[in-house]
């Protein structure tokens, strides 16, 4: 029998949107931060201010050309490439088809069902790509000598900085 959302569903309902978007957010700027800086390396630009412009740029991109140019750039992975092109019509279907080809559902308890999923899907997607270029980014930068130690410290500063918390003047562990 056809009903409306409660607004415990219609609270999921949100919740999942907004962690799908979230993440998609999240591969995004994993795409851009990598593609950055390869573009960086293949033009000799090592300025902060080179690299800030570039990242600001590159930033505009949308999801299918920020793709295209991760695949010319070898940020992708060939076999993932497929993963990649069927992902982008997930998200795609998420932001701007999902209210009029999937409205309808939501006043199903089984259609309303199939929509969380679908879109719980894109955000595990979404949240598994992620790792898969943070890997890769993590293993090109180890490869060009960036010590991972050194980018954990400075991720740690950053955080810190965000939180609005001091520098540590003692050694991790030691509190």
């Amino acid at each position: 029998m056809p009903r409306q959302m409660n607004v415990t569903e219609l609270h999921e309902f949100y919740h999942h949107i907004g962690a799908a978007l979230w993440q998609i957010q999240y591969l995004e700027d994993a795409l851009v931060s990598f593609l950055a800086l390869k573009v960086c390396k293949e033009r000799g630009d090592t300025t902060a201010a080179g690299r800030q412009k570039l990242l600001a740029e590159k930033r505009k991109l949308t999801l299918g050309p920020l793709i295209d140019a991760c695949v010319k750039y070898q940020i992708i992975r060939p076999q993932e490439q497929s993963r990649l092109m069927s992902f982008k019509l997930e998200r795609h279907w998420l932001v701007h088809r999902s209210l009029v080809e999937s409205g309808d559902k939501l006043y199903d308890d089984a259609g309303r069902q199939a929509v969380f999923t679908r879109i719980a899907a894109i955000r595990d997607e979404a949240n598994c790509l992620k790792g898969i270029a943070f890997e890769d980014l993590q293993s090109w930068a180890e490869a060009e000598g960036v010590s991972p130690a050194a980018v954990e410290k400075h991720a740690q500063e950053e955080l810190r900085r965000l939180k609005g918390s001091p520098a540590r003047s003692f050694p991790r562990g030691a509190q």
